[in-house]
């Protein structure tokens, strides 16, 4: 598999590649998705185990089709800055209401090193998100998920305010496409 190689301060300097989920990934993915401040950059509200669980379940079964069929295209980030790899978070694509939609997730710990943003560069470059418009949302004071689209090459569509639902609590988003 292809790597990315930062151009940062050797300090955190780091290799980043993408691999299917395995289920052994999982409880580290829920634990990411646990933390209050990865919930609150997210603007979402926390799932049980349970439920989270059985959400993976669904992609587990649907990602046989790709994003061209129904199913999802769904890989783990991995990084290596030098202790071996190490599972950092997760990226997709999925077909949501008739558009191709990317979102990915990062622990905490690993953020700001510039792994989201080599991530989404992998997952276009390998041809995981073929489909085209691309479109991706992210609440709009998550500045740094709008800085990794833009760099990128996604363009802001549409800010409006959404409003609160089961999974998402009320916020502005950002709506934005790479044609």
């Amino acid at each position: 598999m292809p790597s990315i190689t930062s151009p940062m301060t050797p300090t955190h300097l780091c290799n980043v590649m993408l691999r299917d989920v395995q289920p052994s990934d999982v409880a580290t993915l829920f634990a990411f998705e646990c933390d209050p401040a990865w919930c609150a950059v997210a603007m979402v509200k926390p799932r049980s185990k349970a439920t989270f669980e059985a959400v993976w379940e669904k992609i587990f079964q649907d990602r046989a089709g790709g994003v061209g069929g129904v199913g999802v295209v769904q890989k783990v980030i991995l990084a290596d800055a030098g202790q071996g790899w190490e599972v950092c978070g997760s990226i997709g694509c999925r077909m949501l209401d008739g558009r191709c939609t990317v979102g990915y997730g990062l622990g905490r710990a690993h953020w700001g090193r510039g792994i989201a943003s080599r991530a989404v560069t992998l997952l276009l470059a390998e041809g995981w998100a073929p489909l085209r418009p691309l479109h991706a949302t992210a609440a709009a004071a998550n500045t740094a998920s709008i800085r990794v689209l833009t760099k990128n090459g996604f363009v802001m569509a549409e800010r409006r305010a959404a409003p609160e639902t089961e999974r998402f609590l009320a916020c502005d988003v950002v709506s934005m496409v790479l044609v």
